[in-house]
């Protein structure tokens, strides 16, 4: 097999901004009883690759057990944003990275699929200086699901050469969902020994994995 296109997530698996996102909860809502936000941050931290629509529908209607609208759910959005972007765009890279995409977005088609919000991540990896090695960007509110299916369709790629990088289960039941081929990142969000996925520690590693199981680089 080789592997033509290559689709990342974003936080854990190019830049280092897990924690950010996390800690962009807790300042959001930190207003609120102490204890329902470990509950939301419990959530977020196990389901790192579900977009923060999710997430604050989560801490609302599971944990507050009150409704909430979609207007007031885009409002908290729009704020844990402002309180995230300057972050992510100056938190470090993932090591091996923009090695890689450097070296590789000529040999193969990249992409990025989050579940980070669109708008936002397209900005932050203008702003990286990235942006220009992705043939598409895409993200939340959209499901990660979905925008791999759309992706795939758009470019009119087979799914046999595709290969996913991500590092939350999400991340894998996606790729699943789309019969995509999946490697884990151990970032901490997931223990992929627990599926028996295998994995890179960072993108350094992806280089070597990808000569050891994609018989060398597509021409």
């Amino acid at each position: 097999m080789k592997w033509k296109n290559i689709i990342f997530d974003f936080d854990g698996v190019i830049v280092n901004s897990n924690e950010i996102r996390i800690e962009g909860f807790a300042e959001l809502f930190a207003d609120y009883p102490g204890s329902e936000v470990k509950k939301l941050l419990k959530y977020a931290q196990e389901n790192g690759g579900i977009s923060r629509y999710t997430k604050i529908r989560f801490f609302f209607e599971e944990v507050k057990k009150m409704p909430i609208s979609e207007e007031d759910v885009n409002r908290l959005a729009q704020q844990y944003s402002a309180l995230v972007t300057k972050k992510v765009e100056r938190a470090s890279s993932v090591p091996g990275a923009v090695e890689f995409l450097d070296k590789f977005s000529s040999f193969y088609r990249l992409a990025v699929v989050s579940g980070s919000d669109q708008l936002e991540l397209r900005g932050i990896c203008k702003e990286r200086d990235i942006a220009k090695y992705f043939c598409a960007i895409l993200g939340s509110p959209i499901e990660k699901s979905k925008n791999i299916r759309a992706l795939i369709d758009a470019q009119g790629w087979n799914r046999e050469d595709c290969l996913y990088v991500g590092d939350s289960i999400n991340d894998y039941d996606a790729a699943f969902m789309n019969k995509v081929n999946f490697l884990g990142v151990n970032s901490g969000a997931f223990d992929w020994a627990i599926k028996s996925v295998l994995s890179i520690n960072d993108l350094n590693e992806l280089e070597v994995f990808l000569e050891d199981h994609n018989m060398g680089i597509p021409l």
